[in-house]
């Protein structure tokens, strides 16, 4: 990890950057419709086109070549993605924008220059990843009428791949939790089961893609993003290096990618969207062994924060290890060195910096300091902490990371990948809130107290929703790249990933071990079970 990280500084303009991290917050069980950013007409393609299942059971690869030959057009792609929406959103929630006319333009005036994803349709996650005159609200009810102004280069280079951009999908406020649901957009219900929550703060990217509705949706990870959604809905999620991918920084922050169901996919996706900036992205990158079955292996079901773990999170990691040793792998049980309540701590210290941030966002369109009641209790906590902020808060944060940035490289020299359950759980119902309600008066009151009363305030607040996710901090933290596989289903028809973490720069290898468990067959989706 680079030494002169200033994480604060990342933090205070984690909501101005759309950012994501892992905090929580309460639950709700309402929807809102998909809101369209300008008006929709109904086009109708002539022949030759696809099927509705060979829509929904294709990869964007596979979709992609269909489009090159003439057997589909990529408005008729749109048509398969849109109808899918307007038919299963009421009751999912996953999409919170439609742009389906400007889709209908973009596919009109696509040109064929050899994209790899050559006329499909994409979903981006509505916070993060602006796109001009689509939805920009960070999820704050006061700034519902924002609409983004410019298109971030993220979502430039996804369209250069050949992706058209259909709408945009759910997030909670901020992208604070582990759950998706906020007073703006409502909650994001799991395909598997609608009264499950789809996790967050990624939950309606994964939503669309384990419902069909397009093969691939973006997303961001500062916390677990990216991934845990992906245990709970049963996709293939990737959080990469920090600073590999095109947009993102170099230092430990939230970082862009998706959520997908086919891993050559994201290997082309991950390969398309490498920073550029001096060939910046492939310089961090490190090569593949040729023969991975000789690269040793950690795995370890304990959780970093001493919270109970599920069997089904125990049972998922078990049948992993059990199938690679059957392989010819080394799989030795061990646990990462790195003290996981004192990670959490720090990575709650430097959150503080995001509810000053809202606070400014609200003012900026309100004229006035934001209440109480304009937004989660957490975001308040937040905001008052950080007004008490130690001076020495960024020296505290620097010392742990490069801590754990010593700790985690000597363990990867003797373990290059650390196996967990990306969740502890499977998703939660809805009906559960993130955070105890007898938290939120003194997350109210939080003001009144001392910062290191806040601090371990908002630690015991979060710890409800922190036991359910606590593998997946430490990569973000670490600026390692982590990946989530659908390799279980419990006895109840619930998924639950299995997480492989790797040094800085071995994405590739992330990607080649799921790349084998997809060629065994071992991976587990929704479409499996209907």
């Amino acid at each position: 990890m680079e030494t002169r990280v200033n994480f604060m500084k990342y933090l205070r303009r984690t909501i101005l950057l759309g950012t994501s991290l892992i905090l929580f917050g309460l639950a709700s069980t309402n929807t809102v419709s998909v809101k369209a950013d300008s008006s929709i007409t109904s086009t109708t393609i002539s022949a030759p086109n696809i099927s509705d299942q060979t829509y929904y059971h294709s990869s964007a690869t596979q979709l992609a070549k269909m489009v090159r030959s003439g057997k589909v057009t990529p408005q008729q792609l749109i048509e398969h993605a849109v109808a899918k929406i307007k038919a299963d959103n009421p009751q999912l929630n996953a999409v919170i924008s439609l742009r389906e006319d400007q889709a209908m333009k973009e596919a009109a005036n696509l040109k064929d220059t050899g994209q790899p994803f050559y006329g499909v349709p994409l979903l981006i996650k509505g916070l993060g990843q602006p796109i001009v005159g689509s939805s920009n609200t960070r999820g704050l009810v006061p700034l519902a009428d924002q609409k983004a102004t410019t298109t971030s280069s993220f979502v430039q280079r996804l369209q250069s791949m050949g992706f058209i951009v259909i709408g945009q999908t759910n997030f909670p406020e901020l992208g604070l939790i582990n759950i998706t649901n906020s007073a703006l957009n409502g909650v994001a219900h799991n395909p598997w089961n609608h009264a499950d929550n789809t996790g967050g703060s990624s939950g309606g990217a994964v939503a669309s893609v384990a419902d069909d509705i397009v093969p691939v949706a973006t997303g961001n990870d500062a916390g677990g993003s990216l991934r845990i959604p992906a245990s709970w809905t049963g996709v293939i999620g990737l959080k990469p290096t920090q600073g590999v991918i095109e947009g993102d920084d170099t230092t430990p922050s939230s970082v862009n990618f998706a959520d997908a169901k086919n891993i050559q996919d994201m290997q082309t996706l991950f390969n398309g969207m490498l920073a550029t900036s001096d060939h910046s992205g492939d310089a961090m990158l490190k090569s593949v062994p040729k023969n991975i079955k000789k690269i040793p292996i950690a795995y370890s079901t304990k959780s970093p924060v001493n919270t109970p773990v599920s069997k089904d999170a125990v049972n998922a990691v078990k049948q992993a290890v059990s199938f690679l040793r059957s392989k010819g792998f080394k799989v030795v049980k061990a646990n990462s060195p790195v003290d996981g309540v004192k990670l959490m701590h720090i990575y709650y210290l430097e959150s503080t910096g995001t509810g000053t941030s809202a606070n400014n966002l609200i003012k900026s369109v309100t004229g006035k300091n934001m209440t109480f009641d304009d937004v989660s209790p957490m975001t308040w906590a937040l905001y008052q902490a950080d007004q008490k902020q130690p001076a020495n808060a960024d020296t505290t944060v620097q010392n742990e990371l490069n801590l754990v940035n010593r700790q985690m490289t000597a363990f990867h020299k003797k373990y290059p990948l650390y196996l967990t359950p990306t969740t502890a759980v499977t998703a939660p119902k809805n009906t559960d809130p993130a955070y105890l309600p007898q938290y939120v008066d003194k997350l109210r009151d939080i003001g009144n107290l001392d910062h290191n009363q806040q601090i371990q305030t908002i630690y015991d607040a979060w710890l409800h929703g922190l036991t359910k996710t606590p593998f997946t901090q430490l990569a973000n933290l670490s600026g390692e790249p982590a990946i989530s596989l659908p390799t279980y289903v419990s006895k109840q028809k619930m998924p639950l990933g299995i997480q492989f973490e790797a040094a800085k720069g071995n994405d590739k290898l992330l990607l080649k071990v799921g790349a084998y468990f997809q060629d065994n067959h071992k991976f587990k989706m929704l479409d499996n079970y209907r």
